[in-house]
């Protein structure tokens, strides 16, 4: 049994959080010219790879990070205070849900046998360091 249509566009959702493009191979041509882009092909051929006994895993995980990502919007309506009542809320909360969702996708990544992209702009999986611009100490 592979991965459903609905399956494999779900780990492609999940793998632009890993930092790839969620684009179609025609979008990395531009003006006639090969675009840099980020290797989307890795997740492509991983999920053509994956072992039979291995899918129920990745659906599980896919599921564990839907949840999370709800939680996380449902959250944004709490942002705008920090106590209702008696009822405090957490002000980690959000904080906390992204590191629980950078979790699943470390497993997600290692199921798959892929690499976060190194070269996502938004430096969440190089803590912002794109690997070219880091200082260097003065002797």
């Amino acid at each position: 049994m592979a991965l459903t249509t609905q399956e494999r566009e779900r780990v492609r959702y999940k793998a632009d959080h890993l930092g790839y493009l969620s684009t179609a191979p025609a979008a990395s041509i531009s003006l006639g010219f090969p675009r840099a882009n980020q290797p989307l092909f890795l997740v492509e051929m991983a999920m053509n790879l994956i072992l039979p006994e291995a899918e129920p895993r990745v659906r599980s995980i896919l599921t564990v990070m839907d949840g999370i990502e709800c939680r996380l919007i449902e959250a944004q309506e709490r942002m705008a205070a920090s106590e209702v009542g008696e009822i405090k809320t957490n002000p980690r909360e959000a904080t906390m849900l992204e590191g629980e969702y950078r979790r699943w996708q470390g497993r997600l990544a290692r199921i798959l046998g892929v690499y976060p992209n190194p070269w996502d702009p938004s430096g969440g999986n190089l803590g912002g360091h794109t690997g070219a611009n880091i200082p260097v100490a003065k002797v």
